[in-house]
């Protein structure tokens, strides 16, 4: 009888209406929770089947939808840590600290750090405290996915992986500087003689800030000597006098150092005169206490190689012929000790030269005749570009000094910025972009598998995620300190309350209606 059918869909009506108020209840008490993604409830017609097609009993059944695409209300924080998504794509995560866990997707952008691997251990006393490695992570642990920035670029092409994020994590890493830019003014009115000293900072090779001084002596008419002094020790000049040709007796071979006259004449034919030459230079007290002469017998090659860097000395050598010429000054790797000449226009414009090479050495300070051996050298080679210096009268007067590079330093903290870069605040005062953070897209976000946690995993509905990045594909931006809340709208989640209470008074009706005319029906037969 089609009567009875009305208890059926009456009652799957109060079903779904029961169905739909929990939906309701669910999202209201999400409206504040990060990344939540509010439910609605679909009704679809349910009829039983029969043989000859025709049905007395039917009915509905309810189907949760879930609003995954839909953007979610973006509040500002004060965690530099915290960042939203504007736009569609997802936060990539990972279970595992080394990507070979279960992958999920999520919206909140609440990150925090958690440590994972011991990477030292400091005693204090009895006590041992271990240091550990920590990575950006989500509220639930997981580790989010990025690309890390290497020599300052950043490749998206590859797997994304977890972003270690602790004040150590980048202390190995540093870049030694090669260019510089210096503005200033030096006084026009100087005397010939007249000192200035500026100091300069560079990084050398081993990630080391160090300082330099700029020595400014005026020369002459326009004219400024420039003279790098660094905090460390630099190699000693060195000069080589080789000895040509075959030696014979009577032939005289002479070496000239600062105007000091060594000569010797063999007696025989072979005769070790690099030898004797040597032991002539030793003697000299004046020349001594300048350079040590060396050699190495039946060599005839004289090495003349200068006490410290400081001396200098110039040295000439000839043969029994007559022939004479100067020997080549070298600096072994070193040669800050160098001066530069700057000369000014009328106009007091710098006119020559507009750059300066120095090749540095940073070591500790020794009394040594040889290179620095005891510990590691920090060399770097560094051009400054000195085009912006002036001469006007007015004093000695520094206007700006940048430079390439950055040091070895722990991270302070760090940010994100609006395209998704990780950027690391150093204890050198330096900013540093360290990681981009990838984004997940999907061709039917809403066909994606709801999990525990506010998160999301990829399905048949969904289709596989897309990697990309923030701004440059074109997907989304991210707000930095800011998270995005649930989607939930609290009005219309109260006008749908209302619709599905009085729709399940409704079917009560009907379900109570029902029950009295089957009993009207029953009592016919008394």
């Amino acid at each position: 009888m089609a009567l009875y059918g009305a208890f059926s869909s009456s009652m799957l009506g109060m079903m779904s209406q029961a169905a739909s108020l929990r939906t309701i209840g669910v999202n209201i008490s999400n409206v504040n929770t990060g990344g939540f993604k509010s439910g609605t409830t679909q009704f679809s017609t349910l009829l039983s089947n029969s043989l000859d097609h025709v049905s007395d009993i039917g009915g509905v059944r309810p189907k949760e939808k879930i609003n995954v695409s839909q953007q979610g209300n973006v509040v500002a924080t004060d965690k530099p840590s915290d960042v939203a998504i504007s736009g569609s794509g997802f936060f990539i995560l990972n279970s595992a600290q080394d990507g070979s866990g279960q992958t999920f997707y999520g919206r909140d952008g609440s990150f925090d750090m958690k440590t994972v691997n011991v990477i030292d251990t400091i005693t204090a006393g009895t006590n041992t405290i271990e240091v550990k490695d920590g990575y950006l992570s989500d509220k639930n642990g997981y580790f989010v996915q990025g690309w890390a920035y290497t020599n300052g670029t950043v490749s998206t092409s590859g797997s994304p992986s977890s972003m270690r994020i602790d004040a150590r994590a980048f202390l190995d890493r540093f870049e030694a500087t090669t260019e510089g830019t210096l503005a200033m003014n030096i006084p026009a009115d100087a005397e010939v003689g007249d000192t200035e000293i500026y100091t300069i900072e560079m990084v050398n090779s081993l990630g080391e800030l160090k300082s330099i001084q700029l020595t400014f002596t005026k020369t002459g008419v326009n004219s400024w000597q420039i003279m790098p002094k660094t905090d460390g020790t630099q190699d000693p000049m060195v000069d080589t006098v080789t000895l040509g040709g075959t030696v014979e007796a009577g032939d005289t071979y002479q070496i000239n150092i600062d105007g000091i006259l060594f000569s010797r004449t063999a007696a025989v034919d072979g005769e070790d005169v690099g030898t004797e030459l040597v032991n002539l230079i030793a003697a000299n007290p004046t020349i001594s206490a300048k350079l040590t002469p060396t050699t190495t017998a039946g060599s005839n090659v004289v090495t003349l190689t200068a006490l410290n860097a400081t001396n200098t000395f110039y040295t000439t050598a000839s043969t029994g012929e007559g022939v004479t010429g100067p020997t080549a000054d070298t600096t072994a790797s070193v040669s800050s000790n160098r001066a530069t000449y700057s000369t000014f226009g009328s106009n007091g414009q710098m006119t020559s030269p507009t750059t300066i090479t120095y090749n540095l050495n940073f070591a500790a300070n020794t009394d040594t005749t040889d290179s620095v051996t005891d510990g590691a050298i920090g060399t770097t080679s560094m051009t400054l570009d000195i085009a912006n210096l002036t001469q006007f009268y007015g004093g000695f007067i520094p206007h700006s000094y940048t430079k390439d590079g950055f040091a070895s330093s722990n991270m302070r903290s760090f940010y994100f910025d609006e395209v998704g870069n990780v950027v690391g605040v150093f204890e050198d005062n330096t900013f540093r972009k360290i990681y981009k953070v990838s984004l997940g897209v999907f061709a039917n976000p809403n066909g994606l598998t709801q999990v525990n946690g506010n998160l999301f995993t990829a399905n048949e509905m969904s289709g596989e995620a897309e990697i990309k990045s923030a701004g440059n594909d074109g997907y989304a931006l991210f707000m930095p300190n800011a998270v995005e809340l649930s989607n939930v709208d609290i009005a219309e989640e109260f006008t749908r309350m209302m619709m599905t209470q009085t729709a399940y008074n409704a079917s009560s009706t009907v379900f109570k209606t029902t029950d009295e005319m089957t009993t009207v029906a029953r009592d016919l037969k008394r």
